[in-house]
């Protein structure tokens, strides 16, 4: 082989188009097909003979570190309804030159959380795999200019690091807000469905008011992502901070 293994850290997985995070432990689901005798009636040479029929794909499972985000929330419950979901496991940015992506259908089998005390608490997960899983290598549009912007809940503009401008390349973002503030509201421009935090939201208009942590120096994380037909959704990671400063 002539090219060097890439690492999957920050691999992400949305699903039906919402973005749930970074994967932990994550298994990606196997393919074993059931074979078949099917020695012929006048063999020669006392050769067996056999026929690949089904193939079945093992289940992917996966683990989150758990916050109790309300798009996680929804995950933990989600197997009640017993439904068919689009999944998308997106490796990351980096991959080899990024764009690189799984897809397919399935259904939630197992949904647990664990807390033992000591380690931080997560959820595992399987879901099974109802289709043959599709590989996709060329990314979504994404974002587009002027990219995004954020104002806090007094009409403030708030400035992510590094610049909104560099979001055709750059897919993390460091925002830190007022000391006070209680939300923000996120203008995504760009193509595809675009969502804010799973919600979708029409290229250059407002979010809906995001609600963030309470308390000095409280952190929270919100998406943005822009999903395309046949093409690997890009995602955008803000992490706001709450500063020292108090409006002005």
């Amino acid at each position: 082989m002539s090219e060097e293994a890439q690492s999957t850290l920050r691999m992400n997985l949305l699903m039906d188009g919402i973005a749930i995070g970074e994967l932990f432990d994550p298994t990606l689901p196997d393919a074993t097909a059931e074979v078949k005798e099917t020695n012929a009636q006048n063999n020669i040479g006392g050769i067996g003979t056999s026929l690949v029929t089904w193939i079945k794909h093992g289940e992917m499972t996966f683990k989150v570190y758990y916050t109790g985000s309300a798009i996680q929330e929804t995950l933990r419950t989600e197997i009640y309804d017993r439904e068919m979901h689009n999944w998308t496991v997106v490796m990351p940015t980096t991959f080899h030159g990024g764009g690189h992506c799984f897809t397919f259908v399935g259904q939630f089998t197992k949904s647990a959380p664990v807390v033992n005390g000591s380690d931080p608490a997560t959820i595992e997960f399987s879901v099974t795999v109802n289709s043959k899983p599709a590989a996709v290598t060329t990314w979504a549009t994404g974002l587009t200019t002027p990219w995004f912007s954020i104002v806090d809940n007094d009409s403030n503009a708030l400035t992510p690091v590094p610049a909104a401008s560099t979001a055709a390349t750059t897919y993390d973002f460091d925002i830190e807000a007022y000391s006070d503030d209680t939300s923000v509201l996120i203008t995504p421009t760009g193509s595809g469905t675009i969502r804010v935090n799973g919600t979708v939201v029409v290229s250059g208009a407002a979010s809906t008011a995001q609600t963030l942590n309470t308390g000095s120096g409280a952190i929270t994380y919100m998406s943005i992502t822009c999903t395309e037909l046949n093409k690997t959704p890009k995602i955008y990671w803000l992490r706001f901070k709450l500063g020292d400063t108090a409006h002005p």
